[in-house]
């Protein structure tokens, strides 16, 4: 469908709404997920809100950072073929720090009508003031609607006014190391 667009200034951020002021992005899915060590896992079917919403942490955190590149890695590991997953990937290359594992567990559960208000926590949280900038690196692996998702998270982070770099299929350690 086609959306009218406009820029709305949430406290100190920019965010691309809809005409009805809303963050636009796929519905959460009323099953609550939590961030831990692998990240987020859960059935592919019920992640579409949680990429585009991680897609928009994830330029929080890089702003956070002064900018430097975060990762988002579309994986399930071990898991079976129906499952997916999102990792972040930390400036320096490892894992999420664990202080932003609340912050992860907290966008992905806020209603919808709350979304902006729960980036803009965050955002308050930890200290980001600016609306620009935020780098963020996207790759997967080969399920069937891992491409599908990892566009979600892309969507995520052009919604925040990130930049976000495609990198496509690579194993969770490669993107480790470029980010």
């Amino acid at each position: 469908p086609n959306r009218t667009l406009h820029t709305t200034t949430i406290g100190a951020r920019t965010l691309l709404c809809s005409a009805a002021g809303r963050m636009i992005g796929p519905p959460h899915p009323g099953v609550p997920l939590a961030y831990g060590t692998a990240g987020f896992r859960a059935r592919a079917d019920l992640l579409d809100s949680t990429f585009f919403r991680m897609g928009a942490l994830a330029v929080l955190r890089s702003r956070s950072r002064g900018g430097l590149a975060v990762g988002l890695m579309v994986t399930a590991s071990h898991n079976a073929e129906p499952d997916n997953g999102i990792k972040l990937v930390d400036p320096d290359g490892g894992m999420l720090d664990v202080s932003w594992e609340p912050h992860a567990s907290a966008v992905a559960n806020a209603a919808d009508a709350d979304l902006a208000a729960a980036l803009d926590a965050v955002a308050d949280a930890v200290g980001v003031v600016s609306a620009g900038g935020g780098r963020v690196l996207v790759a997967r692996d080969t399920r069937p609607h891992s491409e599908r998702l990892s566009a979600l998270a892309l969507d995520g982070v052009s919604h925040l006014g990130g930049a976000g770099e495609d990198f496509g299929l690579l194993t969770t350690p490669q993107l480790h190391h470029i980010v």
